[in-house]
């Protein structure tokens, strides 16, 4: 009888153990690879002060009160049984700053009070995929915690959002939809900038990372050829026919019919948009920009829009955010502007969900993290 008991415990240790090793499921799977997601290179159990959280605070912004029980759900399904703690909206009150004070994981924002305040954090998985405005910060300097986010779900929405600005700027869209608005009916030449088939045309992806692939994906489908830039690697798909170094912008902008922007805002990149790249870029160019505002100089970006150098702009970011009335940018006719939204989807949230939910399950068992950014360089 004792022999058969302590079989049984074996068996349902092993049980156990393998439980908490599974892993994926198979629609994360399929993101992880659809989205070809970056694991770490080493297990987060070997990272120094790593061990199993006895505690996991989820802290939820507004903007993500509807799908708040569908989140805690999922992550309750990893947790191992581990408490998890929820802490409602962004404002930091006083039992607020008690919880955060002793957290060592977190789930949800990034911002400076929260890394000023959590003074035992060990990992935050940020919800959103931007942290300029978290790691851009006096906390963050030095600051010495794991940090993931969700960079590359969004890339799908953000490549279609190129792609739709693409389109209506060399088909004059906005124009004629000005017109159908005042019921005219007028044909071309009378259109800010000339009409074009962008088959053949050359895109060149600054930033070629999560959202640059995707943008460069969809423009490759569409037959045009891909260039690209990255920070320190050449590697990239084999529908982009050429990656050079940052340090080779200029010379690449110059063949480029139309330069998408996808960088994330560092000391480096700001202002990277200035008046020796639209000196560079060729002639009757298009620009688009969905990284952020702050890596345009709007002076020489309106300079090169009024003077013919570029036929046009999409601008998804801009600086400063809202755009202020009044700002000339607004009346030019060749430039397109939306308010910050190329990431919204309806596939947005499930593609967060299970990007989070994957990651507290790696955590959890100390295996390889997703995403995880390089706090120094700020991406």
């Amino acid at each position: 009888m004792n022999n058969f008991f302590s079989v049984l415990a074996v068996c349902l240790l092993l049980m156990s153990t393998a439980a908490k090793a599974a892993g994926p499921d198979a629609a994360t799977q399929a993101l992880i690879e659809q989205l070809r997601l970056v694991e770490a290179e080493q297990p987060v159990r070997e990272s120094p002060g790593w061990k199993r959280p006895e505690k996991i605070v989820v802290m939820i912004p507004s903007a993500r009160w509807g799908v708040r029980d569908e989140l805690l759900e999922s992550l309750e399904k990893v947790s191992d049984g581990i408490e998890i703690v929820t802490v409602t909206g962004q404002d930091f009150t006083d039992e607020k700053v008690a919880i955060l004070q002793e957290a060592e994981v977190i789930l949800g924002i990034c911002s400076p009070q929260l890394i000023r305040t959590a003074k035992k954090l060990h990992w935050l998985q940020y919800f959103g995929t931007g942290v300029d405005r978290c790691l851009m910060s006096p906390e963050a300097q030095g600051a010495d915690f794991i940090l993931t986010n969700a960079q590359h779900t969004a890339g799908p929405p953000i490549a279609e959002h190129v792609i739709a600005m693409l389109m209506t700027l060399t088909r004059n869209l906005q124009y004629f939809h000005h017109l159908q608005q005042e019921q005219v009916w007028q044909r071309p030449p009378d259109t800010p900038s000339p009409m074009i088939e962008i088959g053949g045309k050359t895109m060149l992806v600054v930033g070629l990372g999560g959202i640059g692939t995707e943008v460069a994906r969809r423009a490759a489908a569409l037959g045009m050829r891909v260039i690209a830039t990255r920070r320190s690697v050449r590697e990239g798909p084999d529908f982009v026919e050429y990656v050079g170094l940052s340090d080779e912008l200029l010379e690449l902008a110059a063949q480029a019919d139309v330069v998408v922007n996808t960088l994330p805002l560092t000391r480096e990149t700001t202002g990277i948009f200035g008046r020796e790249f639209f000196a560079a870029v060729k002639q009757g160019a298009y620009f688009i920009s969905i990284g952020r505002g702050k890596n345009t100089d709007n002076a020489e970006l309106i300079a090169a829009l009024k003077n013919g150098r570029l036929a046009g702009a999409g601008l998804d970011v801009t600086d400063p955010e809202p755009l202020t009335k009044g700002h000339e940018l607004w009346s030019l006719p060749n430039v397109i502007i939306t308010p910050h939204i190329s990431y919204m989807t309806d596939r947005g949230f499930e593609r967060n969900r299970l990007v989070i939910t994957e990651n507290l399950r790696r955590y959890i068992n100390g295996e390889r993290m997703l995403n995880v950014v390089d706090i120094e360089r700020g991406y």
